[in-house]
């Protein structure tokens, strides 16, 4: 056990909920436990002057500190750009729980599927470059590429691997990095993924995409994504912090630490510091096109200004003003329940139309220990970045959307984000350890002999199941993950999984057909609400 009693929210580099970061309408917004900044913001039909935006900042940089201490999030940093220019930045709060070292301007956060943006803006230069087209067939540049409909095969694009309209079902694949499987194995398995809706017909927020995509930038580039990554964005933009993967984030002189929401010592909610060398932190390595940047709050201030722009760095263009505006053009729309009032999945960015006043341009991510929303408003050429050190609490997407309602006024931060009361109510009914009556084999032995095996998955592998100190033993995976099983009755038992997180709880169901025989069990994943089913291939 790499940290003590942690949680782990779903959804991973998500922005179908704001838990993983991305919004939930909320209902009775009033009740929920939070302190909306009012009071200054300019008319609709006004544009914002430097006067407005300088009393918005000194109000909104003391309302950032309050939330964050409300919210108990051990740091972030807050960047806010302005017609080219970066007009405020700030770091709050610590790297580390329990400690007192600051986060500066200077610290490297995980950036999650902010991420995303980065992989698209690849992608448009390699288009501009002549090598790529946005409509051309994946498979033709990566051709072990196959869904499970040969027509959707032939027909998959680029455009269509950024713009999350694949088919599959929510976060398909998202745990694979977890169990041991890397970039190529993951794409490998999109042949087996069996789409819940038909093909371009509904958003459904996916990271796997993004990873075909990063293969055919490598094939038409000739360099990896990373250095690609390096050569045609980092450097250009003076971005000096910004790298990939966990090794790198790690060697970054000011890093924070990563934290997850969990049961404290003291069996309270709050932050729980996750140790260097657990063994998962090399998911954002695997996961990296979809969410594996690291960078310091200027960088990514440096970012959004590139963003806001035609596509030019100083004398130099780097994607022409029409691809530009290519990645921040509708492409999917998302069901109204997710964004209010109206928006649509671009490539690796959100259109949102508001209410009146202008529209944005954003995204947000997570990773296992970090969140971060980056939101941009061409209409006035102003943009707000904030990145935080701990996975769970909303608070990048509350403080992004707040700033924007102190601006051009409005209620979007309610409508658009969790409670921070409905937030803390549904952790607790999570983390809290199942209240179960556990069959008690030392008192009414069970046979367990029937459970014993050996399973299989098309995607995930290979599952083990055996007996062990008079309870059955599960291991999952190419890098296999145990998970440990107490009986609840014949068909159900509840597994736990420690080396993952003590606050993992899950029920594990196996099958048993007519003749009395074990046919398969079902088994929860960590970051994707769905059970995967193992079917038995052998005693």
């Amino acid at each position: 056990m790499k940290y003590s009693s942690l949680f782990v929210l779903v959804l991973i580099f998500s922005t179908a909920q704001t838990i993983d970061a991305g919004p939930i309408n909320v209902q009775n917004p009033e009740t929920g436990g939070m302190s909306p900044l009012t009071g200054i913001g300019v008319k609709a039909s006004q544009s914002l002057t430097t006067s407005d935006l300088d009393d918005i900042i000194a109000h909104f940089d003391t309302y950032a500190e309050e939330e964050r201490q409300k919210w108990d999030v051990p740091g972030m940093a807050i960047a806010i750009v302005k017609d080219g220019k970066i007009v405020f930045t700030k770091g709050y709060g610590v790297k580390t729980e329990g400690e007192s070292d600051p986060v500066t301007t200077n610290t490297v956060f995980q950036i999650g599927s902010t991420s995303k943006a980065f992989t698209a803006a690849l992608a448009a230069m390699e288009v501009d470059s002549g090598r790529m087209n946005w409509t051309d067939p994946v498979v033709s540049y990566v051709p072990d590429f196959e869904m499970s409909d040969p027509w959707v095969t032939k027909e998959f694009t680029i455009t269509d691997s950024l713009a999350q309209k694949s088919g599959l079902s929510d976060h398909w694949g998202t745990d694979l990095p977890i169990f041991g499987y890397d970039r190529a194995e993951i794409i490998h398995a999109l042949r087996y993924a069996e789409p819940v809706s038909s093909f371009r017909s509904q958003f459904m927020y996916q990271n796997v995409p993004f990873l075909v995509a990063a293969e055919a930038i490598e094939k038409t580039s000739g360099m990896s994504w990373e250095d690609n990554l390096r050569k045609q964005i980092f450097t250009p933009l003076n971005m000096t912090s910004a790298s990939t993967g966990y090794e790198s984030f790690l060697a970054a002189p000011d890093h924070t630490s990563l934290h997850m929401i969990g049961r404290t010592s003291n069996n309270t909610i709050g932050p729980i510091p996750i140790e260097s060398d657990w063994r998962f932190t090399d998911f954002t390595d695997i996961m990296g096109p979809a969410g594996g940047i690291n960078a310091d709050i200027k960088d990514m201030a440096a970012w959004a200004i590139f963003q806001l722009g035609n596509g030019s760095c100083g004398a130099d263009e780097l994607i022409t003003s029409d691809n530009m505006a290519f990645m921040h053009t509708p492409k999917t729309p998302i069901s109204d329940i997710m964004v209010d009032p109206v928006g649509y999945y671009c490539q690796g960015w959100i259109y949102q139309e508001m209410n009146g006043t202008p529209s944005i341009i954003w995204h947000n991510g997570a990773t296992l220990g970090g969140i971060a929303n980056i939101m941009l408003v061409p209409k006035e050429n102003l943009g707000i970045v904030i990145l935080a050190n701990e996975k769970g609490p909303n608070i990048p997407d509350f403080l992004a959307f707040s700033f924007y309602d102190q601006c051009f006024g409005g209620t979007s931060a309610v409508k658009n984000t969790m409670s921070l009361n409905d937030y803390m109510a549904l952790v607790g009914q999570m983390i809290l350890p199942p209240k179960l009556e556990i069959f008690n084999n030392t008192t009414s032995p069970k046979d367990l002999t029937p459970y014993r095996g050996s399973y299989q998955n098309d995607v995930f592998g290979t599952a083990v199941v055996f007996e062990q100190n008079d309870n059955l033993t599960v291991t999952i995976g190419k890098r296999p993950v145990t998970f440990y099983l107490s009986m609840i009755d014949e068909r159900t038992f509840m597994a736990t999984c420690p080396e993952y997180s003590q606050d993992y709880f899950k029920n594990v169901t196996f099958t048993i057909g007519p003749d009395g025989t074990i046919q398969e069990f079902s088994a929860p994943l960590f970051i994707v609400s769905e059970n995967v089913p193992y079917t038995r291939i052998n005693p």
